[in-house]
């Protein structure tokens, strides 16, 4: 069964668009270099600055937990996990 990945992020004001193309090239990545990612959306909220809404979709929970522990991944961890102010995940079934 395919699940989902959604994430909202607060991202620190000055550090904001540097993590917007962080985050877009680690998208890109992902859904270009792994088998079980079926989509990888960055979505910036018009009304709420500061923002990032993530939508993941992975062929199952086990794709899931390859992105999670590729080494991409623990780049893109490093790279921005100053930048986070504030995550909420929600792992969801299609």
């Amino acid at each position: 069964m395919a699940t989902a990945l959604i994430v909202h992020l607060d991202i620190r004001h000055e550090d904001f668009d540097q993590f917007v193309e962080i985050v877009r090239a680690h998208g890109d990545y992902s859904l270009n270099t792994e088998e079980g990612c079926r989509s990888f959306q960055v979505m910036l909220p018009i009304d709420e600055a500061d923002k990032v809404i993530l939508v993941e979709v992975y062929d199952d929970n086990d794709a899931l937990e390859l992105h999670w522990k590729s080494g991409h991944m623990q780049v893109y961890r490093e790279k921005t996990k100053d930048m986070i102010v504030r995550r909420q995940r929600h792992q969801c079934r299609l």
